[in-house]
């Protein structure tokens, strides 16, 4: 492979992962989001149903019923918010987005198609080094963490 193949492969690996964590991330943070909406408004709304409950006991039992019932929604909202830590994805997810375009950013300022291969194959090992670190990191303190048990 030639240094410009190598350079060109470089890039368009960089690209590739940066679009893959800028997607992640989107989608994370949307479902992090969603989640909590969801269980903010049914939190709010077995509260505003527990008021209602006392101001009419002609349909006290009903209301009681719907409490549960929504107070229960609200609790599987946010265990799986728990259990799926998107909020946790979505950080670790943007801040490789953004090392990626910084890292992007400095191949294309230092090199060009007359770089040495061996510049662009140090430039490769520390794209390779980025991703075993993120990987690493996740593994660490997102997937790691939702084993321990104490």
């Amino acid at each position: 492979m030639t240094h410009v193949e190598k350079r060109a492969f470089l890039l368009s690996e960089i690209d590739t992962k940066i679009t893959q964590f800028g997607r992640d991330s989107s989608r994370h943070k949307s479902m992090h989001r969603a989640l909590r909406y969801f269980a903010f408004t049914f939190t709010g709304l077995t509260s505003l149903l527990s008021g209602l409950a006392l101001y009419m006991p002609s349909i006290q039992t009903s209301l009681n019923i719907a409490i549960l019932v929504i107070g229960a929604m609200a609790g599987i909202f946010a265990s799986f918010e728990g259990l799926r830590k998107a909020d946790e994805l979505w950080i670790h997810e943007r801040t490789q987005y953004h090392l990626l375009n910084d890292f992007k950013r400095r191949v294309l300022f230092y090199t060009s198609q007359d770089s040495p291969a061996e510049e662009i194959d140090e430039l490769f090992e520390k794209f390779q080094l980025l991703l075993s670190n993120a990987g690493e990191q996740w593994n660490e303190e997102i997937a790691g963490a939702s084993s321990t048990v104490s």
